[in-house]
């Protein structure tokens, strides 16, 4: 594996070894990308001391995805598995840990179920997005609980002034969709006269949907399985002498068919799921002065996930609500040539489950106290972190981080950064009570130690590579053991992953672009010695843009992920795929525009979880105008 990751890395230094460090005739210097989501604060993405992946709205727009999932699949450290197409149960993972050692949060708000531990990323539409941040490795000394293998932060679109300089803006969407279905929807946005920062947005999607399984699978039901969603989002700040007023929202209801045929007189076999998401909260920042600013935030989230059948009384609710407080005050300051940057927080939120079945608890609270310490000294930049937490179940956790990054040169910087992470246990696992399965409250939380060294070049304006080496351990990885009847939790494994990762960006000219990017990983079960079973080993992918003409933008993507292990013995593996997409837009005139997407183009069939489908050929066609 360490051979492999070497050679990797010399071949992506080969493919630019090319490129001068000078800029070229014409070409301008990017701008400073900033992002919120590693220190929880802003910073450059240039200086960050870990990995972290940006996926802009103008590359959503781009994109031919049709829902979050199909758009995280195809950026390095990210692993998407779900149980069917559009609308079914699954996660994201980063760098070879699970979906439930991933840490998702809509406007810095968490979401997802106390339950299970999932979260319904379906149900989050990718035309209320404005950008996503994929900060990669622990940062549970930021976040506490859960950032194990990382963090995914869906940041909704915001008000203020629109591009061509309106002062108010509104775009609206409908479109067709193969497997039949629709989409249609309408943002707005804009600044009012006293410096009220708004926008509104709501939309509607749905499909007829594929059949989730393969007949192979006891629950199989021969037919389509479809799915609907309608949202809402919404964004409201203003800026004042004194600081800032702010508030944002989402809220998502979305309906999904899946496969659960009875298989005796006494099983109904609930085959629907209707899923309610919300985020919300209200925030002020005081500026005490030019360089030192106090957060206040209040939130409030829920899941809720109601299985249930047509013509079947029976009905399974599991629901999870969540509040939130949080306070956070950052302190900026010089010393000689140094800058320096401090920040302290604390924060408390309680969770309650509302479900059908049996549980001894169903509420916890949480309580943390964070800090966090940046210094910037010509090219180095050194971040350190400390957070200690503690859950009313299961005790304390302490987490820290520390990283740093130092610019070589123009254009060229290194980093190095470890963590530490924990996951707490949900509720499923502490108190779940059935027939066929219980929990264990005895669980110790899953503890987590990372690692990862890195390099950023930008030798041009128009090239950049970024790649990573990078090493995780978990210990008291959580497993149920379904060899037990009824089944039970265990603190039973250890995992490490060792993985490389490299992506390269480079344009040819104002037309022509071209994005590759790899992963290798080495997911190991300490208990077994051998790989961990559903964990991508291998992923590659190319996309190239062309500007064919000023009004006509063209972009086709092949996406390859190899062979994986079906069962954690290694005794099935699951084949190797490949799946390509296109996309055309056609731009009318200066408000209006056509777009036409296909993913999977040649309908290839594979599994991403053994017996259920993945997504076939999906074709969307859509016309967008602003007004």
């Amino acid at each position: 594996m360490r051979k492999t990751i070497l050679a990797a890395g010399a071949c992506a230094l080969a493919f630019t070894a090319g490129a001068q460090a000078q800029h070229l005739p014409g070409e301008t210097v990017l701008d400073t990308i900033t992002v919120t989501t590693p220190l929880r604060r802003a910073s450059s993405l240039e200086r960050t001391t870990s990995s972290v992946t940006v996926i802009g709205e103008e590359e959503i727009r781009r994109s031919a995805a049709v829902d979050l999932p199909s758009l995280l699949k195809a950026h390095t450290g990210v692993s998407v598995s779900l149980n069917g197409g559009i609308g079914a149960s699954g996660g994201a993972a980063i760098r070879g840990t699970r979906p439930s050692q991933t840490l998702v949060l809509v406007n810095g708000m968490r979401i997802g179920a106390a339950t299970n531990g999932s979260v319904s990323l379906f149900n989050i539409p990718l035309g209320a997005i404005e950008r996503i941040e994929v900060a990669k490795g622990a940062h549970s000394a930021q976040y506490g609980a859960d950032a194990i293998g990382g963090i995914v932060n869906i940041i909704t679109k915001g008000g203020g002034a629109c591009a061509d300089g309106a002062a108010a803006c509104t775009t609206l969407t409908a479109g067709v969709t193969h497997p039949w279905g629709g989409t249609v929807s309408a943002d707005t946005a804009g600044r009012t006269g006293d410096g009220l920062d708004y926008a509104f947005g709501g939309s509607f999607f749905g499909t007829r949907g594929y059949d989730f399984t393969r007949p192979a699978l006891a629950a199989h039901e021969p037919d389509d399985d479809g799915f609907a969603r309608g949202s809402f989002h919404y964004s409201l700040s203003k800026e004042h002498d004194w600081g800032r007023l702010y508030s944002d929202g989402l809220v998502s209801r979305a309906r999904t068919q899946y496969d659960n045929r009875p298989r005796s007189a006494d099983r109904v076999g609930l085959n629907e799921t209707e899923t309610d998401t919300m985020a919300g909260k209200v925030g002020v920042r005081l500026d005490h002065s030019p360089d030192w600013n106090t957060t206040l935030e209040a939130s409030a989230g829920a899941d809720k996930a109601a299985n249930f059948r047509d013509g079947v009384a029976a009905r399974d609710v599991f629901g999870t609500t969540r509040y939130g407080l949080l306070a956070l005050t950052q302190k900026s300051f010089a010393t000689g040539g140094a800058d320096h940057v401090a920040s302290a927080g604390v924060e408390a939120y309680r969770e309650k489950i509302d479900v059908t079945g049996t549980y001894t608890v169903k509420q916890r609270d949480l309580l943390a106290a964070f800090a966090q310490y940046s210094l910037d000294y010509g090219g180095l930049t050194v971040d350190a972190g400390l957070r200690h937490d503690y859950n009313e179940q299961f005790g304390d956790a302490t987490t820290y981080n520390v990283g740093a990054s130092y610019a070589l040169a123009p254009g060229l910087s290194v980093r190095a950064s470890h963590g530490t992470g924990f996951r707490a246990p949900s509720f499923n696992d502490l108190y779940f009570q059935q027939s066929f399965g219980v929990g264990n409250p005895d669980l110790e939380p899953e503890l987590s130690r990372s690692w990862e060294v890195g390099l950023n070049w930008r030798p041009t304006a128009r090239t950049s590579l970024d790649m990573a080496v990078y090493r995780s351990v978990v210990e008291n990885q959580i497993a149920w053991n379904t060899s037990l009847f009824p089944m039970r939790p265990f603190n039973l494994q250890r995992v490490t992953v060792t993985g490389f990762e490299a992506t390269l960006d480079h344009r040819f000219d104002e037309r022509w672009g071209v994005r590759a990017s790899l992963d290798l990983r080495r997911p190991i079960s300490a208990e077994t010695g051998v790989f961990v079973e559903l964990q991508d080993r291998f992923k590659a992918s190319v996309e190239v843009d062309f500007q064919a003409t000023e009004k006509l933008y063209l972009k086709a993507g092949v996406f390859h992920v190899g062979s994986r292990f079906a069962d954690a013995r290694n005794t099935r593996q699951m084949p190797a795929y490949t799946t390509v997409d296109l996309t055309a837009i056609y731009r009318l005139d200066a408000q209006s525009e056509l777009k036409l997407s296909v993913e999977n183009l040649f309908d290839e069939r594979y599994e991403r979880i053994p017996n259920y489908n993945a997504m076939g050929r999906t074709v969307n066609a859509t016309f967008s105008r602003t007004f």
